[in-house]
């Protein structure tokens, strides 16, 4: 940089904005010529002539000067001046509120970082894709104004619909919804925006991944259970008192087995004492079933950790899973949608297409499922079911296998019983059949009720799975369509989670390389040299303020710059030094040749 102009550069660093820009050529900019200007009439003052004339850096940076009116020597008439037609690549504004207003349009349409921080110094402008053009005026519209105008729309820009009249929330809604709680400052600089939003995947995917997650790492403190029960430990209680499980009392904990490190979930029989030894082998013939709709056993044995003789069932966990009698028969639930309201027949016909394919899983082992009821049925995502506690029948009541075949044919009259209950919406829908068969044949189609005549026709010898699933055939083809679009969601939101490798990769070398105490017995190597433009760029990144010295805590700034030097454009941008005695203009290409070869000195271990 030309020394005989440093005096002339009025840059303050709370003018810095928070989403780069791309900056003029490398060349010194003040040794750039300059078209004759007509000099707006200003109070007289200590100006000479070359400067007045001399636009103000500040405008060909940043857009507009801070300090304008308050004592700037410069030229700050931009759209009289010939140096935007020098560097075409640079945009230069007559009033922040147009440089603001240009970069809330960049923030709210950047088609790969969506949605982003909002400041409360943005204008309003509207959420078209069509350019926006930039207005002389002041903005009018105060801060409140615009965040209500927000509320409006989700993240994605489409409505958001109204909450239901009923106070109320079903079961299902609430396994995918956070919890209320303080907005994440991480995500967003106004405190009014009414959600939080996601860089990388949906909102909604990405809280039940997240109360997932807390489930899974959850514990209750207070409780007297034992630190180790076999292999598992870290016992953690699901419920606070005891329940029932086929007639005995039982518990249900959460524990982390020692051998695998992954999260179990233990059913506990309290006070039961083995028959027969040879019962225990029957859950060997279950632990070979791995079905999508079944619940997975991996193990059972006794024990008297907890100071009585307890049966120990170990199951896969699924956090935030709620049973089936919970999900549309609890109260909480009638209260919800009412007494009235009728499951929709796409739904009753996926339930059915998923118990089928697990009673066809469990029948051609040899085995009866036994747990055809709502209370042991777990309802793990969004109309996902998966038959729980299977074996502990067979183990508790064990025969040696004899009448398996009389086991399935109350599966199928189980099965029957349970269809009824959905559609009509009652638990006690099966005591007064003629009336449930009107209800039915009136708001589903005749194939539902066909379906539960033959679960509940007597067996001729006996009934089959088989035929089931010829009479659901047709109907579970929509449920196969459904799962495999849900599928290719999921895949295209995890493809996108791929990238994010990167950023961290990213992350970890400028965490090796900025702010280094010593290498190679230099104290000053993380200062001098290439080093010191990447402090420069952290600073950019990370340390920028506002107009009012607040810090900016922009994620889409980070994620954009992250992202830019990775790929190494040739987009430039203005590095300052925190004494605003020193300003680069560099590349992204030229900070990530720095970064590598900083990065290679270290890894290498030689300067």
């Amino acid at each position: 940089m030309n020394a005989n102009h440093q005096n002339d550069i009025v840059v303050p660093p709370q003018s810095l904005s928070a989403i780069p820009i791309v900056a003029p050529p490398s060349e010194d900019i003040a040794s750039a010529p300059t078209s004759p200007t007509k000099v707006n009439s200003k109070p007289p003052s200590k100006v000479t002539p070359a400067s007045a004339k001399r636009l103000c850096r500040n405008v060909i940076i940043h857009g507009f000067c801070k300090y304008e009116g308050k004592g700037c020597e410069f030229n700050h008439d931009s759209k009289t001046n010939g140096r935007q037609d020098i560097y075409p690549h640079t945009k230069v504004f007559a009033h922040k509120s147009e440089y603001l207003a240009d970069q809330y349009h960049f923030i709210c349409h950047s088609r790969k970082y969506n949605p982003v921080s909002i400041r409360s110094a943005t204008p309003p402008v509207s959420m078209s894709t069509s350019n926006v053009e930039p207005s002389n005026q002041e903005p009018t519209q105060d801060v409140a104004a615009l965040s209500n105008s927000f509320a409006q729309f989700d993240l994605g820009g489409h409505p958001i619909p109204p909450p239901p009249p009923s106070g109320f929330q079903h079961p299902i809604d609430m396994m995918n919804m956070m919890p209320p709680g303080p907005m994440d400052p991480y995500f967003m600089m106004h405190a009014g925006f009414p959600r939080q939003p996601s860089f990388f995947i949906p909102d909604n995917l990405r809280e039940q991944l997240t109360r997932r997650n807390e489930s899974m790492l959850a514990t209750v403190p207070g409780h007297d259970l034992p630190q180790e029960v076999h292999v598992y430990h870290s016992l953690c209680p699901l419920e606070d008192k005891p329940g029932q499980c086929f007639g005995h009392p039982s518990w249900i904990y959460k524990a982390m087995s020692s051998t695998d490190g992954q999260i179990y979930a233990l059913v506990r029989i309290e006070g039961f004492r083995l028959v027969n030894e040879m019962a225990m082998s029957v859950v060997e013939s279950w632990r070979h079933i791995r079905h999508c709709n079944i619940v997975s056993v991996r193990e059972a044995f006794t024990t008297r950790a907890f100071g009585d003789s307890s049966l120990i069932f170990v199951f896969d966990f699924h956090p935030c899973a709620m049973t089936l009698y919970h999900a549309h028969f609890s109260p909480a639930a009638q209260a919800a949608y009412g007494q009235n309201m009728m499951i929709p027949e796409t739904t009753l016909w996926s339930y059915i297409t998923q118990i089928t394919s697990a009673l066809k899983a469990v029948h051609s082992s040899g085995l009866a499922a036994r747990n055809i009821e709502p209370s042991k049925i777990l309802v793990t995502g969004k109309h996902r079911l998966r038959l729980n506690c299977a074996s502990i029948m067979d183990v508790i009541q064990f025969d040696g296998g004899q009448q398996v075949t009389r086991y399935q044919q109350e599966d199928l009259l189980s099965f029957g019983k349970l269809i009824i209950a959905l559609a009509c919406n009652s638990m006690q829908s099966f005591h007064n059949l003629p009336q449930s068969f009107e209800y039915i044949s009136r708001y589903y189609s005749p194939d539902v009720k066909n379906l539960i005549l033959y679960l509940l026709s007597k067996p001729m010898p006996t009934k089959s799975i088989d035929e089931v699933i010829s009479l659901i055939g047709p109907r579970s083809l929509h449920d196969i369509n459904c799962s495999q679009l849900y599928t290719d969601a999921l895949e295209h939101e995890l493809s996108k989670e791929l990238e994010n490798g990167r950023i961290v990769r990213l992350m970890c070398k400028l965490g090796f390389i900025n702010e280094r105490p010593e290498f190679d017995m230099d104290p000053r190597w993380s200062e001098t040299g290439d080093r010191y433009i990447i402090k420069l760029f952290r600073d950019y990144v990370f340390h920028q303020v506002d107009e009012s010295g607040v810090p900016v805590v922009d994620m889409a700034h980070v994620l954009s710059c992250l992202n830019k030097l990775d790929a190494g454009v040739d987009e430039k941008i203005m590095l300052m030094s925190r004494d605003e005695q020193s300003c680069l203009i560099v590349s992204y290409k030229e900070i990530k040749n720095c970064i590598a070869a900083a990065f290679n000195d270290i890894s290498s271990g030689r300067k």
